[in-house]
């Protein structure tokens, strides 16, 4: 078996080309810059340059100038640019700038290196997913945006109290008509579908996101629904769920937290009479006539309580052991916990919304819900269709607002509103929410294997056709197609590096394998596979599964490899971190080869006789 080899060169090719992908992929589907019509992610694709890198070298790797464009259309399109270039070196076209185009200070330094967006939590994957009882809440007005990430709905939710309780017909007009009535105000399009996603429960009423971590940019209306989902639960939930509700708010020092709580205040005196509301600094609290609470408390006073709801407000500034030991204790135990977790993006932010962020994208929780409003990595900060596209509301009022603010951020001047002695990434952070996710503390990580170790287990492929095939891709990087062998105890993997699906099922075909391949479920409907006559079945799951399958096989000193390129070099990049649960994901390379390797590997050692036993290693639970 061999690999495609991967060419490198200082420009347009290897890092570079894949930074780009990286890039562009979470903002598909868009439209192909020469076509115009859709993008999918699971089209073949490449990234373009808007101006042509062959008249316009300067421009080359300048985000701002890539843009997605079907295959077919850019390979007819390298004629012109080609010509292009020819007419300007023969002057007939003006020549280009020798100069490159100045960016801004944050998208040419390190901070600014894209966090890779799983596809199956972009909105288009949601959207296309979502069954009927949601279909009312996922066309977003003329003035909102969708959210540039968000989580899948859990297996077992069947509703959501924001549309209706129908448990013990508590709250029958649902928890967005009621907040609605409390505030005196429509809420916005973007806050119903965070209610309806924090609200989603299972057949027996119990609330299923146990975890929500919600970001958008500055002023965008996140107190409103915090605010909303407390007055909720201390008017439903003890009815609901069978318990008092005790609510527990900290956030990045107690005047945000007041702040959103005080507007709550008048409401509960006229409903639940004067004395329900405390108003001392320092001791701010509502409480229900049946004892319900909500409590605003600083960081180190979180410690202690029995927690239904936890709500951590401008989270950027939260110390962790806030979280891990005050809060996420206290909730152990309840029938509906919750911890909602929101904020806007800073530059100084602790680790705490950083790292709940980074784990919601790339582990397979269906506990957690992560919605997030922001630019697409890679955006032009200076596009106001990009500040449009990152904010969930929009108007001529905010589109006023974010212009002066990026005017004063080109022009030096600091924002004392916003603490960042750097103008235009503090712009960034604020307006088009970007997180500074690659640089998460490391402390802890680890390789999945060493190369050393890794070495030591190659083997031959055996003759004769395999025992399994599994194929997966990795948006326009290629496909790779794992095959898999029984030799005694052991399972043998060879992974191959294809262009495309075509390829794919010519190197399944050709292998003599008979049996039904594992495909990833987004290329499974491929015309490819039946024109070869190949059986296939869709498989899913994240890379986070795939990883942990692998180390499993390594720990019980089951799985071989062919030496191959393709396979070793992914195995090698991947980067874990210990997790409560087992290993976490860090690395966000290329893990087609290692998905695919992990699914033909269990499909292998399941078909063939006298499967060994698995030794899990230590922390790591079965899933």
């Amino acid at each position: 078996m061999t690999t495609t080899s991967t060419r490198r060169s200082s420009t347009w090719s290897g890092a570079n080309v894949r930074h780009a992908r990286a890039t562009i992929a979470p903002t598909l589907p868009r439209p192909c810059g020469r076509c115009r019509k859709t993008v999918h992610p699971t089209d073949r694709w490449v990234v373009g340059h808007i101006k042509s890198r062959h008249a316009y070298p300067e421009l080359t790797l300048v985000p701002s100038n890539w843009q997605p464009e079907h295959r077919a259309c850019s390979d007819r399109s390298s004629g012109e640019a080609i010509a292009e270039k020819a007419l300007r070196d023969a002057g007939v076209l003006p020549a280009p700038s020798t100069v490159a185009a100045p960016l801004p200070r944050s998208l040419s330094d390190a901070h600014a290196a894209p966090f890779l967006i799983p596809d199956d939590l972009s909105w288009a994957t949601f959207v296309q997913a979502a069954p009927t009882w949601l279909k009312p809440y996922l066309d977003p007005d003329e003035s909102s945006s969708p959210p540039l990430a968000v989580s899948p709905l859990h297996p077992d939710a069947v509703g959501s109290y924001a549309e209706q309780c129908f448990v013990r017909a508590v709250c029958p007009e649902g928890a967005i008509a009621w907040i609605e009535a409390v505030e005196g105000k429509t809420l916005r399009w973007w806050q119903r579908l965070g209610l309806v996603l924090k609200l989603q429960h299972d057949a027996d009423g119990r609330l299923l996101k146990r975890d929500v971590t919600e970001t958008g940019p500055r002023r965008a209306g996140k107190s409103v629904g915090l605010r909303g989902l407390a007055m909720w639960r201390m008017e439903h939930g003890a009815e609901l769920f069978g318990e008092r509700q005790e609510i527990i708010h900290t956030g990045s020092d107690l005047a945000v937290c007041r702040k959103a709580q005080k507007e709550a205040w008048r409401w509960a005196k006229l409903h639940w009479g004067p004395r329900s509301v405390t108003a001392g600094n320092g001791k701010e609290s509502i409480e229900t006539p049946g004892g319900d609470v909500w409590l605003v408390r600083a960081q180190l006073a979180t410690y202690g309580w029995d927690t239904t709801l936890a709500l951590v407000d401008e989270g950027w500034d939260v110390q962790p052991a806030t979280v891990s030991e005050g809060l996420e204790p206290s909730l152990m135990g309840r029938h509906s916990p919750q911890m909602v977790m929101t904020s806007t993006s800073h530059r100084r932010a602790t680790s705490t919304m950083r790292t709940a962020l980074a784990v919601g994208l790339s582990e397979n929780d269906p506990a957690a819900l992560v919605l997030w409003w922001g630019a697409p990595p890679g955006a032009d900060p200076s596009d106001p269709e990009v500040w449009r596209a990152a904010s969930p509301y929009w108007d001529e009022e905010r589109a006023a607002f974010v212009a002066s603010k990026y005017a004063k951020a080109l022009a030096g001047e600091d924002d004392p509103e916003f603490d960042d002695p750097d103008p235009v990434r503090g712009f960034e952070c604020q307006f088009l929410n970007r997180w500074d996710l690659r640089s998460l503390a490391r402390a802890g990580e680890s390789k999945l294997v060493d190369a050393e170790a890794w070495g030591r287990l190659t083997a031959a492929v055996p003759a004769g056709p395999p025992a399994a095939v599994a194929v997966e891709s990795w948006f326009a990087d290629g496909v790779s197609v794992a095959f898999a062998w029984r030799l005694g105890d052991h399972v043998l993997v060879a992974v191959v590096g294809v262009p495309d699906l075509g390829s794919a099922a010519a190197s399944v075909a050709a292998s003599g394998f008979r049996g039904t391949a594992d495909v990833g479920a987004s290329i499974a409907t491929d015309p490819a596979w039946a024109e070869a006559k190949v059986k296939v079945r869709a498989a899913a799951g994240h890379v986070v599964g795939a990883v942990l399958e692998l180390d499993r096989l390594l720990a019980a000193e089951v799985l071989r490899h062919d030496g191959g390129e393709q396979l070793t070099e992914q195995v090698l990049a991947v980067r874990t971190a210990p997790g409560a649960n087992g290993p976490r994901l860090r690395s966000q390379t290329r893990a087609d080869g290692v998905k695919a390797a992990a699914w033909a590997a269990a499909a292998a050692r399941s078909a063939g006789p006298g499967r060994p036993r698995i030794v899990l290693p230590a922390g790591v639970r079965r899933t």
